[in-house]
This record gives structure tokens, C-alpha cells and sequence, in this order.
């Protein structure tokens, strides 16, 4: 296409089905509003290596999905949930180093969550928001902490997302029994009960020791129903390169989940009216000040330690004393509770807001003025 600014490649995990990738609602919406934009968009996979050096892409074009080989687009856009294969990887690292052509990313992946905890923990400011944490390591310090924490402990892979593989754990002393309660790597729900504290926990570190965990106090974020609930800031860069927060909206699980994730059955809310329900206004106004405060300072503060970046989901947690708690910040965050929500303007900022950042990437590239 003549007269754009450039391409914005897509980058997405391969699936079954037609269009044959993930995440396809919003890449849609991606290549519908492109043109606004001044660019085109494409979607890439993986496993979209041409031989002849190009790439196998998508097109959204006439309400329908085509495949096109194409040439390396000038930004990626990476929304892969698993690791990237070496040959891909290697091919794109080539190319950011190349001087003739040069691909740049709209933004770097985050590493685990044991590594944006430390980093997080290293401003006091944050202190009192964090849970305390460690990188677990073994049965002896499973057991000091089921002993120091009697509502128990949370424990969630360092690279894990919906939910999967979490583990909730809790030593009953009255009944002597280890209770478990969790999702396994299918986002199934289980519960298992053992009679005795060493065998519980043989077999629980041998799920924990296949990769690593973090270790959390287990917090009781529920609502007045009992379901689990965590309040999602989605923080972009806008078309002037600056942080802005494009909204906040509640997941709510289900009473017998031990998540929000919506892939293990949660729905969306709306955040104000959820929170005024659960906490009344007054803590309903403190807590979207907070929210709004610390979803300024978290993006400055990893950007600085990992490098560029271009949006973030910020999972909070609220206890029922109205406490809120960071849970977890990820870079590559989904867009299903804002489209859930119905809130149109939220959606809009949602979908759009990598394409303005994606525009002013390019006319700095190019030395074009601004606007």
C-alpha cells in the first residue's frame, strides 16, 4: 500500500482452526483501524519463515483473513504467550541488527515474576503494597511457611498466565490435614486432603521443583459472595509516547475458583460500580486513586530496569479491609475484560492504543514531525 508510514507485524502463537492464530478479535480490530493510522498491519506467527528470507503473513482484507508472503514488517508487535522458537527468534534478532534494514519491537517481554517482584521491592514506596514473596525452593521452606501463615499460601509458576498451575496450600491444625486446592497446566480445577503434613508435601514438591515458583501469603480477596476478584489496570503508551492509564475493570471468578482469570470461568465488571457495592464510595474513591497512582509509577519504574516498553496489565488485589495489593504485572496483557465490559471508550483506548504508539514510533524513525 502506497503512502503509509510502514507495517506493524503481529506476532502470534500458532492454533487449530481457521484463521490458524491466537488472539484473532483483536487483531482484527488491528488491520480494521490501521488505515486511520497511516499504516498497514499484518499478522505473523512463528512458524511464518519463508525460505527465500520473507515470512508468511495475514491480511484482514473484505471481512475475510488471506495469507500473503511479505517482506519483514518495520515494527513487531509481539503478543506470543509461549516462547518464540530459536530458528524465528534468531532470524529476528538478525534482522534488529541489521543496518540496512532495521526491525525494531513496539516493546520487550517482561521475565518472570520473581524478577518483577525484586525489582518492584527495590522502591520503598511500593513496600507496603507487595505481598511478601520468595522464589521457592523446597518442602523445609513450604513447611515453615505453612506454619507462619494459617489461611496458608499461594503459589504460581514465575512464568505462568490464566491461572494455570496455581496452588493454594493450608495446614489445618485442628484436623491435622494439608489441604490443596489449585488449577493444573488444562486450567482444570482440583482438591486433594492429606492426613499427613510430610506426605502432602513429598508430593506437592514434586509438582513445585518441575519449574520454578513464587511463594505468596495466601490473601483472602474475595468478595461479599466469596468470589475471587482482582481489579486489572491496563497502563499504554499513547501517540505522544507517554504512559496513560486506558482503564480499569474487575475479573470476578467463580465461588469454588481459586483464581479471576476469565480462562478459568471468570466474567468482567465494572470496576466503579463492583467497588462501590463491595466497599462503599469513599473507599471506592481512595482505591481508584491508588490504583491510579501506582499504575503511574510501575511502568517508569521496569522500563528503566528492562528496557522499552509499551503497555502493561497490572493485577490488583483488594482484601476486605480495602488494602490493595499488587499481584502481578504482565506485558502482554489481554483485551477479553475490556471487551467483555461494553465500556466503549476503554475498548477503543484498549485496541488503539498500540497502533498511536505504533505511529509515533515511525515518524520518529523517519525524523517526521509529530502531531
Amino acid at each position: 500500500m502506497q503512502g503509509t508510514l510502514g507495517t506493524l507485524g503481529v506476532l502470534v502463537n500458532e492454533r487449530e482452526g481457521s484463521p490458524p492464530f491466537a488472539d484473532e478479535v483483536f487483531c482484527q480490530r488491528l488491520c480494521q483501524e490501521s488505515n486511520k493510522f497511516d499504516m498497514e498491519v499484518v499478522v505473523i506467527t512463528p512458524k511464518g519463515s519463508a525460505p527465500n528470507g520473507k515470512y508468511h503473513g495475514y491480511r484482514y482484507v473484505n471481512e475475510n483473513w488471506t495469507q500473503e508472503t511479505i517482506d519483514l514488517p518495520d515494527l513487531i508487535y509481539d503478543r506470543c504467550l509461549t516462547p518464540v522458537p530459536g530458528i524465528f527468534r534468531r532470524r529476528l534478532r538478525q534482522a534488529s541488527k541489521s543496518t540496512s534494514r532495521k526491525i525494531r519491537f513496539l516493546s520487550r517481554a517482561l521475565p518472570g515474576k520473581w524478577h518483577v517482584y525484586q525489582t518492584l521491592k527495590s522502591y520503598e514506596i511500593l513496600h507496603k503494597h507487595l505481598p511478601e514473596t520468595e522464589l521457592y525452593t523446597s518442602k523445609d521452606q513450604l513447611k515453615t511457611w505453612l506454619k507462619k501463615h494459617p489461611d496458608g499460601v499461594f503459589l504460581k509458576p514465575q512464568a505462568g498466565s490464566h491461572g494455570k498451575s496455581t496452588v493454594r496450600a493450608q495446614w489445618i491444625s485442628s484436623e491435622q490435614t494439608l489441604y490443596i486446592q489449585g488449577r493444573n497446566r488444562y486450567n482444570r480445577s482440583f482438591e486433594k486432603r492429606f492426613p499427613h503434613l510430610s506426605s502432602g508435601l513429598a508430593q506437592l514438591h514434586r509438582i513445585l521443583i518441575a519449574k520454578p515458583y513464587i511463594i505468596q501469603p495466601f490473601l483472602p480477596l474475595t468478595n461479599k459472595d466469596m468470589k475471587p476478584f482482582d481489579l486489572r489496570a491496563l497502563v499504554q503508551k499513547n501517540g505522544s509516547g507517554q504512559w496513560d492509564l486506558s482503564g480499569l475493570i474487575i475479573r470476578e471468578g467463580t465461588a469454588d475458583s481459586l483464581t479471576s482469570n476469565l480462562h478459568g470461568g471468570g466474567t468482567a465488571k465494572n470496576a466503579h460500580s463492583f467497588l462501590e457495592q463491595e466497599f462503599g464510595k469513599e473507599t471506592t474513591a481512595l482505591l481508584f486513586a491508588q490504583a491510579a497512582t501506582l499504575s503511574a509509577l510501575i511502568p517508569g519504574i521496569l522500563e528503566s530496569r528492562y528496557g522499552r516498553l509499551s503497555e502493561l496489565g497490572i493485577d490488583y488485589g483488594i482484601d476486605r479491609s480495602g488494602h490493595l495489593w499488587i499481584l502481578e504485572v504482565n506485558s502482554k496483557p489481554g483485551r477479553a475484560a475490556f471487551l467483555l465490559s461494553g465500556d466503549s471508550e476503554s475498548i477503543n483506548k484498549a485496541c488503539n492504543r498500540p497502533l498511536e504508539y505504533a505511529r509515533y514510533l515511525l515518524l520518529r524513525s523517519q525524523g517526521s514531525p509529530i502531531h
